[in-house]
């Protein structure tokens, strides 16, 4: 009876142990192994939006046969345009980009030079500039009728330019500028050999400007010479406060402020 009692006594003793044993384990692995559940991975935490990512650029609706501005904005990068025929002038550069990039804004433009591609959109003119020598065109428009010639203030008014300059490695550097409903830029290269666009990083940095936390009001291309110019606010006094860009023979840099 006496060696029972100690016989059980024991065997309690070595199941306690093996039970602690077992917990001991079960809660290292458990350690040990995370709650997957609860981990996000790179792969699954929330990225940055592109939204010219998020949409294909050939899903952009046209209406009535030409792009919004604020389309072009969006996904004039992502494409690159042959131009055809043999010509490099200002003219062909533009009709090629608006065969890509159909506009309103650009319309006038193109049925300036060659009708047939473009046919006139019902707008009134205000004012269209094709100087082929210097490399610039030029087109504004409004919605309503003026009989004076002049555009009406608060009316809907576009202006669409565009200039290029020769670059020393035998390119050329084309930019189009849209002020309208969106204020913007494009700009490409344009590769003689293969007679393509190529779009181009902007040389146009916020922190070059005199107010980098605002948008600028608009952007104005050269005519003749060879310098950009960013308008960012014009005072009550009709004091401006712009930002430049210089033409180097290769590409555009920052060249300082007036105001």
């Amino acid at each position: 009876m006496k060696k029972t009692v100690i016989y059980l006594f024991a065997l309690g003793i070595l199941l306690s142990v093996a039970s602690g044993c077992k917990s001991d384990k079960q809660a290292s692995a458990a350690a040990a192994v995370p709650e997957t559940e609860n981990i996000v991975t790179a792969e699954q935490s929330p990225q940055p939006k592109d939204e010219a990512q998020e949409v294909p650029d050939e899903k952009i609706e046209k209406q009535g046969g030409m792009y919004a501005p604020s389309d072009v904005a969006r996904f004039w990068k992502k494409r690159i345009i042959q131009v055809p025929g043999s010509k490099s002038d200002i003219v062909a550069l533009f009709e090629a980009f608006y065969a890509e990039w159909p506009t309103v804004e650009g319309n006038r433009i193109v049925h300036m030079t060659n009708p047939s591609l473009a046919p006139e959109h019902e707008l009134y003119e205000w004012g269209s500039v094709i100087d082929r020598k210097n490399g610039y065109v030029e087109s504004a428009w409004y919605e309503n009728e003026d009989p004076e010639g002049e555009s009406p203030e608060g009316e809907n008014v576009g202006v669409v330019s565009a200039c290029v300059w020769n670059r020393k490695n035998g390119h050329k550097l084309f930019a189009v500028n849209f002020n309208s409903e969106k204020d913007f830029v494009c700009f490409y290269d344009f590769d003689p050999a293969k007679r393509t666009l190529t779009p181009e990083e902007s040389p146009i940095k916020k922190e070059h400007f005199n107010f980098p936390d605002k948008e600028p009001l608009w952007y104005t291309l050269p005519h003749e010479g060879k310098t950009l110019e960013v308008v960012e606010r014009v005072d009550d006094d009709y004091k401006v406060w712009s930002t430049y860009y210089q033409f180097d023979g290769q590409n555009l840099k920052f060249a300082g402020h007036e105001q």
